[in-house]
């Protein structure tokens, strides 16, 4: 169990309340009636004033500002809630005798925190509060944590009471050096000096970094009392050379040390109805140290005596004189103890962790204190009173019936109250239950406040029903009495909201998130409105897939597999049995998305395992997925460009590349004879997981695929289309040798800004005299592993490719085998410059000739792409296929000039694909020409860029 869980089921049980200290024996001094009261509140709303009198209707902002105005018999208020007063607080004055300074916080509720952060703290500021050579001063009701040092000091001074104050963490140090160190270790409560009848009563003392009650030497009358410690430190309360100290009616678990240690010369004190354990796992043959520890000197004149101890193995529970000892021989040899019990279970410890040390029934604990001891209250830690349990006999002196340690075990354990509706309009009818946890069969009286202004409600009933007739936010509070006139008091958990009645409003909210795909949303309910609680909703998504039901406080997620509009349907509902349903049209389809170039990337290879997942070749009908890298830090991609090839397939075919998790489209990326080894850039959205699938048509084939880039929605560069211009072409120079590259500038050339980053150039090799490929990479940059365009000895072929650009402006193109000459054709670029981004469509065929007639030699098609209005160019697979005679398409923006530039090169009868990035004309189409002979043409739409 963690530190936090065991300090919260402890504070759950001490709620500590504003009740008389006085019981038989008590040493606090009495407390005469306020005259007068100085208030702190540092809230906004409080607009406090250091410079003022401290009223409440003009309060001090700092707790030291109210002590420094402070005289005998007031009182110095202090409101929590307003968050942390960050200082030390120091008393310089004193009170009188029965008139003395009170500090107080609140006594239930928020209380206020005192003390700097560790970060600020410095030796002479780390307290919480020091109280230094004054006398007849209170402190209670507060609350410290994480102290740097001490949460209260008390130096040289006399009748001083701290009481009802939690502190945790205290003793913590600041971590620093030199003469900002502040040590760690403090207790949470020091008293030293020549300090004297000073009483530490009814605190809640956890987590400690040092002891958490030290009585040092020179202290004289010192009563430490019903306080709650939990110490992750070997030392609970610790008394050094203090004679006469009374340590009386606490619960003290430690680590594995002494919960009440008497050292030195701390003779003639009073020890008695403590309830001391360890927070000690002890493996077998181990043994814990002991929980009451008394030095040689501590012994004369010193009673220990109705103690409640558990120690752990073989362990004994004392150490008297410096000698252990168990229980059985402890009082035969020290005269001391002789009412002492030790026991386990029946002291409430919950298994395996001491989250709360308290009487059960059982346990002889209870019942069984010395009520006379010196410093006894009359109420325990939690401010509840003293009770007799009927089922237990009473052992203890005096009354008899008060229980040992810092918790009186009650009638009435616990009370739980359960509201059966938490909102609803009125006149809201609602039925509450208290269900008590009895410790002894008993008669309960139940007062009912429904905190509507109502008459409270008494009845021996533990269920009852009320109606609210107003609105308002309603808290109800009860509270059980048993034939001994002791209250237990329990709230329903959270409020009751009561509103004017209205109808049930749905309002569906939908939001784009793309991590799983590019069609991605998050829908939820939860900002409709109805008077009634709102307790789930049905929700249709428009496209086939099965309806989801959720609670109202949980969205929904769903995955579209296409662009289109979808007509949502959601029917909420409410607790008060209606429904209500809203409709909207959902428009999904894809973003304007700018483009990052990555270095060439190959995420498949067919032919080698490991690279991509898939082992072997892509049989007729079978597809493979595969990943689209995402660089370091910036979102998946929404589209990506690919250069996919297909090698030595066993047949002719085709390639169709398409988004992972959609419907496969009816149009081709690679078309292929067999035998071949056909590459072709593609650009493809990405689907499901930012995923794309490769489709083989018919017999085998090894896949490669090489990541050139991709397209995301946020960030990215915008695209720039240039009129087509010829960069280079090695046929009027001398063809690229084997294992050789030419560089080619592109900035500043043909269009292309000095701030491209990226170019989009056709690359086709002709003239070769052997089978090789080349690459195109950023100039200066170590060369990719990967292939743009591949060719046979003799054959022409081109590929389009989008190249990052070098820092000298240019790009490099490399040949692997043989001679061959290389002509590089620009059509547009990347970068800061480039105003229009990226828009990807659903595969279409915007034009295939073989439905009507074949294009004639010289010959230009007219192609409209449906783009919206606008649209500066399109990202296009143009396919030749069954030409006459070998030849070439160009591809440019209708209504302007042909350029003199060439898209895709093809031999005689054979099928020849190629991407094509082309400008459009005003009115969103393109042309295409055909150089040779008579050739079908087929253009398929990939998507298409827009300013």
């Amino acid at each position: 169990m963690s530190r936090a869980r065991r300090r919260r089921q402890l504070a759950t049980a001490v709620v500590v309340a504003a009740t008389s200290l006085v019981g038989a024996g008590a040493t606090l001094p009495a407390v005469a009636v306020d005259t007068d009261t100085l208030y702190v509140d540092n809230s906004a709303a409080a607009h406090c004033s250091n410079f003022g009198s401290g009223s409440q209707a003009q309060p001090f902002c700092t707790v030291q500002a109210g002590v420094d105005h402070a005289k005998a018999g007031q009182t110095v208020q202090v409101a929590g809630g307003g968050g942390r007063y960050a200082e030390q607080v120091t008393v310089h004055s004193s009170g009188e005798p029965g008139k003395p300074i009170v500090l107080a916080g609140r006594p239930s509720g928020p209380r206020p925190s005192v003390g700097v952060s560790l970060s600020d703290a410095q030796p002479e500021n780390a307290v919480g509060f020091l109280l230094d050579k004054v006398h007849d001063v209170t402190i209670r009701n507060f609350a410290m944590e994480a102290i740097a040092a001490e949460g209260v000091l008390v130096r040289d001074s006399a009748a001083v009471t701290i009481e009802r104050t939690t502190m945790s963490d205290t003793g913590m140090g600041n971590g620093a050096s030199g003469q900002r160190a502040v040590p760690a270790g403090a207790p949470a409560v020091r008293v030293t000096g020549t300090s004297s009848r000073v009483t530490v009563a009814q605190n809640l003392l956890q987590e400690g970094h040092g002891d958490a009650v030290a009585v040092e030497a020179g202290v004289s009358g010192a009563v430490v009392t019903t306080n709650g410690v939990m110490t992750a430190q070997p030392r609970g309360i610790r008394v050094t050379d203090a004679p006469g100290t009374v340590v009386t009616s606490n619960s003290v678990i430690t680590l594995d040390g002494a919960g009440v240690t008497l050292a030195g010369a701390s003779d003639h004190a009073v020890v008695e109805n403590n309830v001391l354990a360890h927070e000690h796992f002890v493996k077998d043959g181990e043994s814990s140290t002991a929980e009451l520890s008394v030095s040689a000197g501590s012994t004369v004149g010193t009673k220990a005596d109705y103690n409640s101890v558990h120690g752990w193995g073989s362990g004994a529970a004392y150490s008297w004189a410096g000698t252990d000892h168990h229980l059985a021989d402890f009082a035969a040899v020290s005269g001391q103890g002789a009412h002492d019990v030790e026991e386990t279970p029946p002291l409430g410890l919950d298994g395996n962790h001491y989250g709360t040390v308290k009487p059960t029934g059982a346990s002889g604990a209870t019942d069984s204190a010395d009520a006379s001891a010196p410093g006894m209250l009359t109420t325990d830690l939690a401010g509840r009173p003293r009770v007799d349990d009927p089922q237990v006999a009473n052992s203890g002196t005096g009354a008899g019936y008060y229980d040992r340690g810092a918790l009186e075990l009650q009638a009435v354990g616990s009370l739980t109250v359960l509201a059966d509706r938490d909102q609803g309009p009125y006149p809201l009818p609602v039925t509450v239950t208290a269900t008590a946890r009895q410790n002894w069969p008993d008669t309960l009286t139940y007062t009912y406040d429904f905190g509507d202004g109502s008459e409270p409600l008494t009845t021996t009933d533990a269920k009852v029903e009320h109606v609210y007739r107003a609105a308002g936010t309603r808290t109800v509070k009860v509270t059980a009495t048993g034939t001994d006139g002791t209250p237990a008091t329990g709230f329903a958990g959270g409020s009751i909201s009561v509103n004017e009645p209205a109808e049930l409003a749905p309002v569906l909210g939908v939001n784009q998130v793309g991590f799983d795909g590019p069609f991605s949303y998050n829908f939820a309910l939860y900002g409709s409105t109805s008077p009634w609680p709102l307790t789930g909703y049905e929700l249709d998504f428009g496209d086939g897939s099965p309806k989801e039901t959720h609670e109202i406080s949980y969205g929904a997620h769903h995955s579209y597999r296409r662009p289109g509009d979808y007509t949502l349907t959601a029917t909420v509902k409410d607790g008060g049995g209606r429904a209500a349903t809203v409709r909207q049209v959902l428009h999904v389809g894809y973003g304007k998305m700018g483009y990052t170039p990555i270095t060439p990337t190959r995420v498949l290879d067919t032919r080698k395992p490991g690279t991509g997942g898939r082992p072997q070749r892509l049989g007729p009908g079978q597809s493979v997925t595969v990943d689209v890298p995402t660089p370091f830090g910036q979102p998946d991609a929404d589209a990506a460009v690919l250069n996919v090839t297909a090698v030595n397939p066993s047949q002719a075919g085709y390639l169709s590349v398409y988004p992972a998790g959609t419907d496969r489209p009816p149009t081709s990326n690679v078309n292929f004879a067999a035998g071949q080894t056909v590459p072709n850039l593609v650009t493809v959205p990405t689907g499901q997981d930012h995923q794309v699938t490769v489709y083989n048509f018919s017999g085998t084939t090894d896949v490669v695929v090489d990541v050139m880039g991709s397209y995301r929605r946020s960030g990215g560069s915008g695209f720039g289309a240039v009129s087509p211009v010829r960069l280079l072409d090695t046929r009027k120079s001398a063809a690229l040798d084997a294992d050789s590259s030419v560089s080619v500038q592109v900035r500043g050339v043909g269009g292309v800004p000095d701030d491209a980053t990226a170019v989009v150039l056709n690359l086709t090799s002709t003239g070769s005299d052997a089978g090789g490929y080349l690459t195109a990479y950023a100039n200066w940059t170590a060369r990719p592993g990967t292939s743009n365009l591949n060719f046979t000895a003799g054959q022409t072929v081109a590929n389009q490719v989008v190249v990052p650009i070098g820092a000298d402006g240019k790009v490099a193109v490399y040949n692997h085998t043989g001679r061959t000459h290389v002509v590089a054709d620009v059509f547009g670029y990347y970068g800061p410059s480039g105003s229009s981004l990226f828009t990807p469509v659903v595969p279409t065929r915007l034009v295939d000739t073989r439905q009507s007639s074949a294009l004639g030699q010289g010959g230009v098609l007219k192609v409209d792409t449906g783009v919206p209005a606008g649209a500066t160019g399109a990202v296009l697979n143009v396919t030749d296929t069954a030409s006459t005679v070998p030849g070439y398409l160009t591809v440019w923006a209708d209504k302007a000039p042909k350029p003199g530039t060439s898209n895709v090169n093809f031999p005689a009868g054979k099928t020849v694909p190629n991407h094509v990035t082309t400008p459009l004309g005003a009115n969103g189409a393109f042309d295409v020409y055909n150089f040779m002979g008579r050739s079908q043409v087929v253009a398929d739409l990939f998507g298409y860029f827009a300013k």
